[in-house]
C-alpha cells in the first residue's frame, strides 16, 4: 500500500512542475499612439481568470484574443501606451505563477507616427449654473491623421451636447500643424468644481489604428442666487416673432409662432409660458408647442427653440393678444431681466357676414359689369350704325339709290323707312335733329324740278348726319 501512495504523490508533483506562465511583448520600443502586442502563454492553467488590471496604470487594454490547444493557452492583448517615457510592463500573476516584468521605451512621435498635442478650451472658463458654455478639444498633428469625435463620459454636475467640428492650419510651439477642433455645449447643473476625463483619442493613418492619451479638464461652476427659479437662465434671450395679422375670423385657430435663442430648455420654456397663459384662457386653450431647432451657428452652445401658441377667438370685436415676457438673469446687474414678445390688438370678425358682404359685392360688381357692357355696346352700336349709313350714302350711284340709303339710315338699326317724311320723324326721335333742307333737295331731284348734281346732294346729307348722336333721355 505504501508504494501506490508514493506514486500518486510523485505524479501530482510532476503535474505541478509542468504548469507554466510567460508573457512576451512584440517589441520593446514604440511611439505614443502605436499598438503593442503582449502574448501571454500558459500551460497547465487556464487564462480565463488572468487579472490584467496592473497593466491599466500605464496602458490601455484595447482588445484581447484567447486561443486554446490541447495542453496550452495563448492570450494576445493589444495595448496602447498612456504616456511617453520609459515604462515598465508589470508582472502578471495567475494562481502561483507570475510573468516577468518588462521594460519598454515609448517616444513622443517617430518617423511613422506624428507627435500629437491635445488641449481643452472652455468659454467662458468659469460658467454659471445654467449658462451654456462651449467646450472645445483642439488636437494638433502634422495633418496625416484622421480623427474620430471622442465620446465623452456621462457624469453628474453637467450635461454635454455635441456641436460641430473644424479643421485648419495652425501653429504649435513655433511649428506649423493641422488643428482639428471638436466642440460641445456644456451646461453646468451644479455649483462647484467638476472634471471631465477624456478617453483615449482614436485616429487612423494609412489604415493603421492609432490611439493617443487624452487630456483631462477641471472647471468651476459659479452658483446663481438661491431665489432664482431653475427655469431662468443667466443668458439674454433673443426672440424673433412672426407678425400677427390685423384681422382674424371668428372660430378659427390662430397660430402664434416665435423663435427663442438663449439658455432655455424645452421644459423650462413650457413652464415659463404656462404661468403667463393662466391669465389668458383663449391662449391657454391648447398647451404651447416647443420644438428644438438647430442653431444657425453650428458651434454655438446656445439653445434655439420654436414656440407655437394656439389661440381660438370665441367672440367678434377688438381682442387683445397679450404681451409675453421671457425672464433671464442679468449677471452684470445682478437682477432679473426679460425679453418681450409684443402683443397686438386684433379685429375678430364673423366670416358669415364677410361672406354675405362678399356675395353682395360680387353681385354689385356683376351688375356694374353688365351695365358697363350694355353701355359699351350701346356706344359702339350707334357709332357703327352711323358709319354704315354714311358709307351707304357716300357710295350711292344715283338719286334713287341715294333715297334708299337715306331712308335706311338709323342709329338704332331700324328698318328702312317707308318715305322720307317717316325717316325725318324717326331721325328727330332718335337724335333730336333733322335734315329737312337735304330732303327737299332730294325730292326736287327725284321729281326733276332741279338739275342733277349727285355729289352736292350727297354732301347735303353727309354734313348734318356725320355729327348726329342718340338723344339723351331726360326725366320729366
Amino acid at each position: 500500500m505504501v508504494k501506490p501512495f508514493l506514486a500518486l504523490i510523485l505524479l501530482a508533483a510532476g503535474g505541478v512542475d509542468a504548469a507554466s506562465l510567460s508573457a512576451q511583448l512584440d517589441r520593446n520600443a514604440a511611439a505614443l499612439g502605436e499598438p503593442l502586442s503582449l502574448t501571454v502563454q500558459a500551460q497547465g492553467i487556464s487564462l480565463d481568470a488572468l487579472d490584467v488590471a496592473p497593466l491599466m496604470a500605464d496602458f490601455e487594454v484595447f482588445s484581447r484574443t484567447l486561443s486554446r490547444s490541447t495542453d496550452s493557452e495563448a492570450l494576445v492583448l493589444t495595448l496602447y501606451p498612456r504616456k511617453a517615457g520609459s515604462l515598465q510592463l508589470p508582472a502578471l500573476t495567475l494562481e502561483t505563477r507570475s510573468t516577468a516584468a518588462q521594460q519598454i521605451t515609448v517616444t513622443d512621435g517617430s518617423d511613422s507616427v506624428p507627435q500629437v498635442t491635445a488641449t481643452w478650451v472652455l468659454e467662458p472658463p468659469e460658467p454659471r449654473v445654467g449658462e451654456p458654455a462651449r467646450l472645445s478639444l483642439a488636437i494638433c498633428d502634422d495633418g496625416g491623421l484622421q480623427w474620430r469625435r471622442p465620446m465623452l463620459p456621462i457624469q453628474s454636475g453637467h450635461t454635454l451636447r455635441a456641436l460641430g467640428e473644424e479643421e485648419g492650419p495652425a501653429e504649435h510651439a513655433g511649428e506649423p500643424c493641422t488643428l482639428q477642433r471638436f466642440h460641445w455645449a456644456l451646461l453646468p447643473t451644479r455649483a462647484g468644481a467638476a472634471s471631465i476625463d477624456l478617453p483615449m483619442l482614436d485616429a487612423s493613418r494609412f489604415g493603421q489604428r492609432l490611439r493617443f492619451p487624452g487630456p483631462s479638464i477641471t472647471y468651476r461652476a459659479t452658483a446663481l442666487p438661491a431665489w432664482l427659479p431653475a427655469q431662468v437662465p443667466p443668458v439674454a434671450a433673443q426672440i424673433v416673432a412672426e407678425p400677427l395679422p390685423a384681422r382674424w375670423p371668428l372660430g378659427r385657430p390662430l397660430d402664434r409662432r416665435f423663435e427663442v435663442t438663449g439658455g432655455y430648455s424645452a421644459d423650462g420654456l413650457k413652464a415659463l409660458l404656462a404661468l403667463q397663459l393662466l391669465d389668458s384662457p383663449a391662449l391657454g386653450l391648447y398647451p404651447p408647442l416647443v420644438e428644438v431647432m438647430e442653431n444657425e451657428d453650428m458651434n454655438s452652445p446656445l439653445t434655439r427653440h420654436a414656440v407655437t401658441l394656439f389661440w381660438l377667438p370665441r367672440a367678434s370685436g377688438e381682442v387683445i393678444v397679450p404681451t409675453l415676457r421671457l425672464p433671464w438673469y442679468d449677471t452684470e446687474r445682478g437682477r432679473l431681466a426679460a425679453s418681450v414678445v409684443e402683443g397686438k390688438t386684433l379685429s375678430v370678425f364673423d366670416p358669415r357676414w364677410q361672406r354675405a358682404r362678399q356675395v353682395a359685392g360680387a353681385l354689385a360688381s356683376l351688375v356694374l359689369v353688365v351695365a358697363g357692357v350694355w353701355q359699351l355696346r350701346r356706344m359702339l352700336g350707334w357709332r357703327l350704325a352711323r358709319r354704315r349709313g354714311l358709307r351707304a350714302i357716300r357710295t350711292a350711284g344715283d338719286v334713287a339709290a341715294l333715297a334708299r340709303s337715306v331712308r335706311s339710315f338709323s342709329l338704332g338699326g331700324e328698318d328702312t323707312a317707308a318715305s322720307l317724311d317717316d325717316w325725318q320723324r324717326r331721325l328727330r326721335k332718335e337724335t333730336g335733329q333733322d335734315a329737312a333742307a337735304a330732303v327737299r333737295q332730294l325730292e326736287q331731284q327725284a321729281y326733276g324740278l332741279v338739275g342733277s348734281d349727285l355729289d352736292a346732294l350727297k354732301q347735303a346729307f353727309l354734313r348734318p348726319l356725320s355729327a348726329v348722336r342718340p338723344k339723351r333721355n331726360r326725366g320729366p
